[in-house]
Order: C-alpha cells, then structure tokens, then sequence
C-alpha cells in the first residue's frame, strides 16, 4: 500500500525549509515503499496531510486551528509540524479524531518509524496559509519533480543539521530556494516571541553550509535567497563572533552562474565595512531586506532595537550611493504602544525620504507571550488604523513612480506562470513570495513558443 501524502505550509520560508527536509526525509525512503506526493491536500487520494505550523502572531495560532480541524473534518491523518508546537493549546489538539503524529522540530528520526508503522509518540500541533508553488507550474508538475529530486539525492547528505536528512527543493522549477544558515535568534526586541519559540541561535558550520551551496547547484537553483532569523548575527554561537561576511566571500567564490540574496540584515552591529565586504562580491544581488520596524529612536528603545537615526540614516545613505541598483525592502510595526504624534510623523518623513522599493507594514496587536503586551501608553486602534491609511497612500505614490521609471526600459526576471495571453514574471531583482510579479503582455515578449516555467528572459512593460 502506497504512502499517500501533501504538504501545506503556514508561516515563513524559514518554516518551508524545515517543510522541504521533511518531504525529503520521506521520498528518501521511496526504494523500501511506494510514495505519492500530491499537489492538493483535499485530493481524495491522500492519506496523510503535513502541516506545518506558524505562531508569530496569535492570528496565525487561530488560522492554523482552522486549518487542522478542516483536514481532520475531512478526515486526512495530521501530521504536525512548525512553531505551534512550542504554545499548543492541549485541549484543542484533543478535540482532533486524526491527529497522528509530530515531527519534531529539525528532527526528522520519526518520519521512518511514522512509514513502516513503528510506534511513535504524538504530541503536538499546528498551521496557515498554503504557499504552494506548484500552483502556478503548469508545465512542470510539482509531484514529478519531486519524485526526480527523491532518486536524484537518495543517499546525497544535505548537510543540514546533522546525520542524513536530505531535502527536496521544491522551487526548483523556478530557478530559485532557501538557504537557512542558523536558527533561533538572540535578540529581545519585546513584539517578539521567536526566541520563546525557535530558541537562542544555534548556526550551522561554515563547511556544512558550503555544501549544501554545491548541492543546491546540482539541482538547478540559479538564485539562493540566505536566510535566518538574524543572519547579520551568523556565526556567534559557534566562532564567538560574527562570520556572515567570511561566509558569504566563500560562496561567492564557488564557481557557477548563479546569484545570493541576503534576507534579515538587522542594523545595530552592520558598519559601512561591511557594506564595502558586500560590494566586492560579485554574484550578491543589490537587495537589501532590513526590518527597521520603526524610525524613531523613543520608540525603537521600546521595542528593544539597539540602534539610532544616525546610524540608519548613514547605512541607507551609503546603500543609496555605492550600490546605484539598489532594491530596499523594509518593515513597519505602526501604533507601537507610546507612538505619539511626533514619532508617527518621524516614520512618514523616514520612508517619504528613502522612497523604499518595498515595505511591510503591521498593525501593532498585543501578544500575550511577549514584553511589549505588558507596555503603557496604548494606542487607540482608530487612530492605528488612520496611521495606517496614511502611511499606505504615501507607499502607492512611491510605487507608481517605480512602475512609470520600470516602463523606460527592459528587465530582466524570471517566468513564474503561463497563461494563454500574459505571462507572469518575477524581476531579478525582487524576492520571490514577498514582491509584486510583472504581468506581461504576450506582444512584449519575443520568441514566445520557447517560453517555459523557470525561463529567464528580458522583457518590457
């Protein structure tokens, strides 16, 4: 009897990378069993759903109940993964008929005895929204790649934590996939749980890293998006010291054609020598992911952020002018208890000055489990809202002027989805799952019989 099962993500892709080495961990086991991986969890074929859980906000907790006591109405066997496992609500798992079992977090020891019917010891729970890339290709079916990459690094180590855990790199056809450098984070900013649940930092070895680098290549990834919770702290845990720049000169290094992209620079320890290391490296897109969460210095002393306005204000500068293609995604956490006035219109005059390609931006909500819930000074939701409001219709004009500047010549990127007219496309430039995709006319694009999923073409708007 074949082993019947899909995968939803909820959360992060820091969250997918642990998705991925589950699945990995199961189609390595395809030569003892038959596997079959499903694209769509409700398909009445599948036996079991992977659900892979995401806590940062307790909204996320609410969807992710939703979403496990959906797939146990339709009777699917659940088997929980992902960050509800640290704050689960026992009642609530009690109440599921299909709970079957938990993959612990990056531990994958439980995915032999959960196929070969071993006892294993259930426990916990989890997750969200799907982010399911094999909705858009068309051409190349996600279950069939997934099968090839099962054969293709059966026995291959993929130097992820430890033993054999291998990975299946399910944004291959796109050309791109995360590359998770450490997990868990040191940091105290007081709107966060992430340490609550992920734990202090705990970095892979450089060694282990570079490997899987040459793993990633061997499967076709052309763009690897470096991921962490703090990856600017990279290293600490294990070398006493930061060692992201070390690593990142060494990957550059590796030979191939191929691109890095940083995600999750925080700015209290990044200095303009570092910004120069970056420069030098050739394969580093110009993308720079930096959660400022706020501008103001008596806010971002309450959120537990380490750093000052001058300091901010010389890091962009510096971006601004030494690196001319320069893409900034940022975030915004808006009604912070103790946002007055003054410190509103100090963040609408920061991102009005830096015009920044992409923001992020959040109501502040208390969460029960983190320091800031217990702050003075909170912020009437409808003045949050208007804030909000404001903040939104500044970003839409920046955003228009990027799109009209985007018109005057031609660009490069990716092609995520077909349809019979238009094609949607990913820039270089821009990260996949987070920024806006172009849609493009057919007419724009030359040699259109040749075009297929994962293509990398030149294009215009």
């Amino acid at each position: 009897m074949a082993f019947s099962f899909s995968a939803i993500n909820l959360g992060c892709s820091k969250n997918l990378v642990d998705l991925e080495f589950a699945i990995g961990e199961i189609l390595k086991y395809s030569d003892r069993t038959p596997i079959e991986y499903y694209d769509n969890p409700e398909d009445e074929d599948v036996e079991y759903v992977i659900v892979n859980t995401c806590w940062f906000l307790s909204s996320a907790r609410e969807e992710s109940e939703e979403t496990l006591r959906y797939y146990d109405s339709l009777g699917k066997k659940l088997l929980l993964m992902g960050c509800y496992v640290s704050v689960k609500d026992d009642v609530f798992l009690a109440s599921l008929k299909h709970l079957h079992s938990v993959v612990p977090f990056v531990s994958y020891s439980i995915i032999e005895e959960l196929l070969f019917w071993k006892k294993s010891k259930l426990d916990m729970s989890a997750l969200v929204r799907a982010k399911v890339a094999a909705k858009q290709a068309k051409e190349k079916k996600l279950s069939d790649y997934l099968w090839s990459i099962g054969w293709n690094q059966r026995g291959k180590q993929a130097f992820v934590w430890k033993w054999d855990e291998v990975r299946a790199y399910i944004h291959a056809p796109f050309g791109y996939e995360y590359l998770k450098i450490a997990e868990g984070c040191d940091n105290s900013c007081t709107f966060c749980i992430i340490p609550q649940i992920r734990g202090k930092q705990t970095s892979r070895k450089i060694e282990d890293i570079l490997k899987e680098v040459q793993s990633m290549l061997g499967n076709g990834i052309r763009e690897i998006q470096i991921i962490s919770q703090d990856t600017t702290r990279y290293g600490t845990d294990l070398y006493g010291e930061a060692r992201l720049f070390d690593l990142l000169e060494k990957i550059d290094a590796i030979s191939g054609d191929f691109k890095i992209r940083l995600y999750y620079l925080y700015p209290d320890i990044l200095t303009l020598d570092h910004l120069t290391r970056l420069k030098k490296l050739k394969k580093l897109l110009p993308y720079f992911d930096i959660p400022f969460q706020h501008s103001s210095e008596h806010i971002l002393k309450r959120m537990g952020r380490h750093y000052d306005r001058n300091h901010i204000n010389s890091f962009l500068d510096y971006i601004r002018k030494e690196f001319p293609n320069s893409f900034i995604r940022t975030s915004f956490i808006i009604g912070f208890p103790g946002e007055t006035d003054e410190d509103f219109e100090d963040l609408y005059n920061f991102i009005q000055e830096y015009q920044f390609e992409s923001v992020g931006i959040f109501q502040y909500h208390d969460e029960s489990l983190a320091a800031s819930s217990k702050l003075d000074y909170k912020i009437d939701d409808s003045i949050a809202k208007d804030r909000i409001h404001r903040i939104s219709e500044l970003l839409n004009t920046i955003y228009a002027s990027y799109s009209e500047k985007a018109k005057l010549s031609l660009q490069v990127g990716f092609v995520m989805n077909i349809e019979k007219n238009t094609i949607t496309v990913r820039r270089e430039i821009q990260a996949p799952e987070v920024d806006e995709y172009d849609i493009v006319d057919r007419k724009n694009i030359s040699h259109w019989e040749n075009i297929e999923i994962g293509a990398k073409i030149t294009y215009s708007l």
